[in-house]
């Protein structure tokens, strides 16, 4: 009994490595690989490729295929509505395999068959799969991304304002685009590193917005007259009627924007003939003399009352050095070279818009924005004198070439003042403020006469000469005796010269005066 237990046993055991056996070359099988056979274990991928049952040769000639086209695919760049596509390579990405096909074939390689088919067969996926080698020449990419991706840029546009027809005008406002170069390469690289496969890829450009600082809203509201101002200058010389037309034409259309600050000195250019100026008289160093733009400072003048009527910021301005005759005292602004300049600046939120006519005659300046001062707001403004100084004795200059009947005044006597602008404020009628604007200082200076005095022609002595014999003197004819000479009749004793009157306050009627460009203005 026991000797049939003991061969049964034996055949059991038997049995059992048959089925073993079995198993494991149904499984070596499986793994694609048994005794002899160079193919690689099913189930083994490189770079995601399946290269299980393959010789190392087919595995190498299939992966090179699948690396070219993954270097061919395309990549599609997306910058907002617009793409721009390339092929991989021509962003400066490569991939190859460096060793993954080898590392596959000798995978499951190292012992006994059955115990290597039974190996591969109980490996984990990630055991079974070898990465390419993938990189990106960011060099390449981001010459790539600044020549074809950056030409989608967009400026932002501001509104401008258009007067037509007595209409403003707005233009339409643009937003900016931006693209920001070193964050799409970086962005581009670690996708196309990332998703190393032949599918098209896609990534989105960063870019960066910008708004205009003044949109056509914006720009829009400036409708309403805030402020303006009007001077003669009828009986100016052609001249100077000609400068006051040159720089009121170069300020014309003139638009400030909120926060800027606009200059008459740069916007009229420099007072050249090539500039359009011409030689006519202006202020220097006391003196009336002539001088290439004399006349401008009745532009900047005008224009600054302009601007305190619609009470915008003054930041600089400049009295004459002697009172003009088309403002009131105060209200005056002069310019000369570099050094005087009249500035204001746009201390409002919407821009302002500045016309300006000169017909010939008058001189007008219009401030156009918008208007936010309540209607039963006025403003007014009063010149307080400080103080008078008398322009004192004429200067006399003798011009020995000109008769002792010839007399001319050069200059006018001017009187010196020390004054105040304030600016007056009434709600409803009522003073609620009262604000001081400015001080002004102009000094007095005398007329200026220049007086004949040519001295007497002298009788010429006779010149001693040879002369012939003298003939008898003729008898003379009697002459009537000569009448005694009246007695001169007693010359009335002079009256002294009247003491010059003080030069008025100069109102806003007549000529015109300017600065020149002197170091000692």
């Amino acid at each position: 009994m026991k000797s049939r237990n003991f061969k049964l046993s034996l055949m059991f055991a038997a049995g059992c490595l048959v089925i073993i056996a079995v198993a494991i070359l149904v499984a070596a099988a499986s793994a694609g690989t048994l005794a002899g056979d160079d193919k690689i274990y099913d189930g083994i991928t490189v770079g995601g490729v399946d290269v299980g049952g393959l010789t190392k040769e087919e595995a190498e000639k299939k992966i090179q295929d699948y690396i070219g086209k993954v270097e061919a695919r395309d990549v599609r760049i997306l910058i907002e509505q617009e793409e721009v596509v390339a092929k991989a390579e021509e962003l400066g990405f490569s991939c190859r395999d460096v060793d993954g096909v080898e590392k596959a074939y000798h995978l499951g390689r190292s012992g006994h068959l059955f115990f290597n088919a039974s190996s591969v067969s109980n490996m984990d996926a990630s055991e079974k799969t070898f990465p390419f080698s993938a990189s990106v020449d960011e060099t390449v990419l981001k010459r790539f991304v600044e020549e074809h991706c950056s030409t989608y840029d967009v400026k932002k546009k501001n509104s401008k304002l258009k007067l037509v027809n007595g209409k403003f005008e707005a233009t339409k406002s643009r937003n900016g685009r931006e693209l920001q170069v070193n964050e799409t390469v970086e962005l581009i690289s670690n996708a196309m590193v990332k998703d190393i496969s032949d599918s098209p890829l896609e990534v989105t450009a960063v870019v960066k917005t910008t708004k205009p600082k003044y949109t056509s809203e914006q720009v829009s509201r400036c409708q309403d007259l805030l402020g303006s101002y009007s001077t003669s200058y009828s009986t100016s010389a052609p001249a100077r009627k000609n400068n006051v037309k040159v720089a009121a034409e170069y300020i014309d259309g003139t638009i400030i924007y909120p926060g800027k600050i606009f200059s008459v000195v740069k916007t009229i250019k420099d007072r050249t003939e090539e500039n359009g100026y011409q030689a006519a008289q202006e202020y220097s160093d006391g003196n009336v003399v002539e001088g290439i733009g004399g006349g401008v400072c009745q532009v900047s003048t005008t224009l600054y009352n302009a601007v305190i009527n619609a009470e915008l910021e003054v930041v600089e301005r400049s009295p004459h050095s002697m009172v003009v005759t088309y403002v009131d005292v105060s209200r005056d602004a002069a310019i000369s070279g570099d050094y005087k300049d009249f500035k204001f600046k746009n201390n409002t939120e919407v821009p302002v818009y500045i016309a300006a006519t000169a017909d010939g005659s008058t001189l007008s300046f219009r401030i156009y924005g918008e208007e936010t001062r309540p209607s039963n707001r006025k403003i007014s403004f009063d010149t307080k004198i400080i103080e008078t100084i008398q322009p004192g004795e004429a200067v006399t200059t003798v011009d020995v070439s000109k008769p002792a009947s010839y007399r001319a005044v050069t200059q006018s006597a001017h009187v010196g003042y020390k004054a105040q602008l304030w600016k007056i404020v009434t709600v409803d009628g009522k003073e609620t403020d009262r604000v001081q604007l400015n001080t002004s200082s102009y000094a007095a200076e005398p007329e200026h006469v220049i007086i004949g005095k040519q001295a007497a022609t002298a009788t010429p002595a006779p010149t001693a000469t040879a002369t012939a014999t003298p003939k008898a003197t003729e008898k003379p004819t009697a002459t009537k005796k000569p009448k005694p000479t009246a007695k001169p009749k007693k010359t009335a004793t002079p009256k002294p010269t009247a003491k010059p009157k003080a030069t008025p306050k100069p109102t806003a009627s007549s000529e015109p005066e300017s600065e020149t460009a002197t170091p000692a203005e």
